[in-house]
């Protein structure tokens, strides 16, 4: 269902405009035209109450009866008001109503349609007065010609005559009533449903614009660590390579080797991380993201850069692992080992241990270690990679803990795991030893 965007101050001027200009064409213009062909034969006088009204008088009070229908829509009230006013000058006076009667019930179904609900009920209570007063007159005028011409007039047959003509005013002013508030009562039916689908196309554009942001970031999470890590690996290969190319040129053009493979394989990770927003190359988005699964080659690969790594995993503890989560532990790996290549020094070495814990809860635990400067490093960074690790693990429900001493750098990360992964972790739960025991080991 479409549904238009909420109106500003001048669309909503120019569409009361627009409903006045109907309003006028459709009923004041009518009854103008019959109001005006019902008096074309000249002097009209009321002299029934001993008043003499002049023709221009009556013409002009009922165009004036007529003449707010223009706004009964917009302002429907207002509208109500200056008719009454008028009609009840037309008794008064005694000029027997004319064709601006009927704006009566128009401006009825006008308030209960547009109105309020204190507009509604005030305006049909005048309108049944305005009855019972109609019937008065129409009591009034049969005595009056009954005397005027000698016929024979009762209070009986007189107040019969009014009951019957005040029964019809009143009727019809009913009906009016009655047709408008069953209009009113769907159009705010459709008002409601369509301020509730406003609702919805905001929530909705809301909810697009923080996915969108989200997946900017988790973009951009991605290529800060597959950048971060493949240019730590290629700086140290070509420092390397420059030291040993006279002294070793085998070893110069393993470096150099090293180096153009991290570059191809970052290239490659970067274009499958951008084809998510291109949907060009179906090939490279239909790759699976690195996981638990892969640290062994991730090890190997950073061992190769020149930092000694040695990893402590039962792959067959680590239970099947959702997707995000796989990812997560993986990066968070690979930003710690980047950061150990970057800040730790040219002595350091590393351990990573992956294990399953099933007490208190069911948890998947990492650990990064390294011997390097730790405290002693010079802080040379934003900490941006750090942040990027607590924020992966808060997107699943864990968390990242990191110690800087003396002695090195610490990186503990836990994730919780569901009870069906707490039921594989209980299998294995006896295997699983906590990082500071030995496992398999590369």
């Amino acid at each position: 269902m479409i549904v238009a965007p909420l109106l500003t101050d001048t669309q909503e001027a120019k569409t009361r405009t627009r409903q006045r200009l109907i309003d006028a064409l459709i009923k004041v213009l009518p009854l103008l035209v019959l109001v005006l062909y019902s008096h074309s034969r000249g002097v009209r006088s009321s002299s029934e109450i001993g008043f003499a009204v002049p023709w221009s008088v009556i013409v002009l009070v009922e165009v004036l009866c007529v003449l707010p229908l223009a706004f009964s829509r917009t302002n429907p009230g207002a509208a109500a008001g200056v008719i009454a006013v008028f009609c009840a000058g037309q008794l008064l006076v005694g000029a027997a109503p004319g064709v601006s009667a009927l704006a009566a019930p128009l401006v009825v179904y006008a308030c209960a349609k547009y109105g309020s609900s204190r507009v509604s009920r005030s305006y049909l209570g005048v309108a049944l007065l305005g009855a019972v007063a109609l019937s008065v007159y129409a009591v009034r005028l049969d005595l009056y010609y009954g005397r005027l011409y000698d016929l024979e007039s009762t209070w009986t047959d007189s107040l019969g005559q009014a009951i019957l003509i005040g029964g019809f005013a009143g009727a019809v002013a009913l009906v009016s009533w009655l047709a408008g508030h069953l209009a009113g009562r769907r159009r705010r039916e459709l008002g409601a449903i369509s301020e509730r689908n406003q609702l919805l196309i905001r929530e909705r554009d809301q909810e697009a614009r923080l996915a969108a942001d989200a997946e900017r970031m988790r973009i951009a999470r991605e290529m800060h660590d597959v950048v971060s890590h493949s240019m730590s690996v290629m700086i140290a290969q070509a420092d390397g390579g420059r030291y040993v190319l006279a002294q070793s040129p085998e070893r110069a053009e393993q470096a150099f080797t090293t180096i153009s493979q991290t570059g191809r394989e970052a290239l490659t990770e970067m274009r499958r991380m951008l084809g998510v927003l291109r949907e060009e190359d179906c090939a490279l988005q239909k790759r699976p993201a690195p996981g638990v699964q892969d640290l062994p080659q991730l090890i190997d690969d950073v061992a190769a850069s020149g930092l000694p790594v040695r990893l402590h995993m039962l792959s067959e503890s680590i239970p099947r692992l959702p997707e995000g989560v796989g990812l997560a532990a993986y990066r968070i790996v690979q930003e710690a080992l980047t950061n150990t290549l970057k800040h730790a020094g040219p002595q350091a070495q590393a351990e990573v241990w992956v294990a399953t814990a099933a007490e208190p809860s069911p948890a998947l635990m990492l650990e990064v270690r390294d011997s390097g400067r730790g405290s002693a490093a010079a802080d040379d960074g934003a900490g941006s990679g750090l942040l990027g690790m607590a924020e992966r693990a808060r997107l699943y429900g864990g968390t990242v803990t990191t110690r800087a001493h003396a002695g090195g750098f610490d990186v503990l990360a836990r994730f919780p795991l569901t009870r069906e992964s707490g039921e594989t972790t209980a299998r294995a739960g006896a295997e699983a030893a906590p990082p500071n025991h030995t496992e398999e080991t590369r």
